[in-house]
């Protein structure tokens, strides 16, 4: 037996394990502890981007950011994707909106209501105005890490929202197979054959 042939019986072997420790606990019915991922957002700071998700995409008569999980996408991005600087930029942004609302109304942006928090929202809108993104980028191009907060927290909480599987289905119009399929077409009405 060589090398290679030992290290993929061994690795068999641990899968198979794995496997069968993972089915059993199923069969009684345990749930298995999956560690949460890292975050890079304070517990406040969490609340924070979780009120401003609804602010921006609410409950109404579809599903709102955090019924379809908007702040635990936004979560995720920033926590494991964003590079430091825009991280930086993001968590600058959140803590800019609470010092607004506490020279404003003296409280945190958490314990506004709706109207201040729109102000407040609005406010950080308004200094994002002056941004223009690079003409001619393109989805896979590198991001522009220098977009000012309310930008990224715009751009996170709308493709964290139609990407989700409640704005995908309930708030956009869903069709899995779009067009019609016609199996008895007869080749005289068309004329000539589709091609793809």
């Amino acid at each position: 037996m060589n090398r290679r042939e030992l290290l993929t019986q061994l690795a068999l072997a641990a899968g198979g394990t794995l496997v069968s420790a993972v089915a059993e606990a199923a069969l009684r019915g345990a749930a298995l502890h999956v560690p949460p991922a890292q975050s890079a957002l304070q517990p406040l700071e969490r609340e924070l981007v979780r009120q401003l998700a609804e602010l921006i995409l609410p409950r109404t008569d579809t599903p709102g950011a955090i019924d379809a999980g908007v702040p635990a996408f936004i979560d995720q991005i920033v926590s494991n994707w964003y590079s430091p600087q825009e991280r930086e930029i993001f968590r600058e942004g959140l803590a800019s909106l609470d010092v607004f609302c506490r020279q404003a109304w003296s409280r945190p942006f958490t314990e506004c209501d709706p109207e201040q928090q729109t102000k407040a929202l609005s406010a950080a809108e308004d200094s994002s105005r002056g941004y223009e993104e690079t003409s001619g980028r393109r989805i896979r191009d590198v991001p522009d890490e220098q977009s000012p907060f309310f930008y990224k927290l715009k751009l996170l909480t709308v493709l964290g929202y139609y990407t989700s599987e409640v704005g995908s289905t309930q708030e956009l119009s869903y069709d899995p197979v779009p067009g019609k399929y016609d199996g008895d077409l007869d080749f005289e009405t068309v004329g000539r054959q589709w091609s793809w």
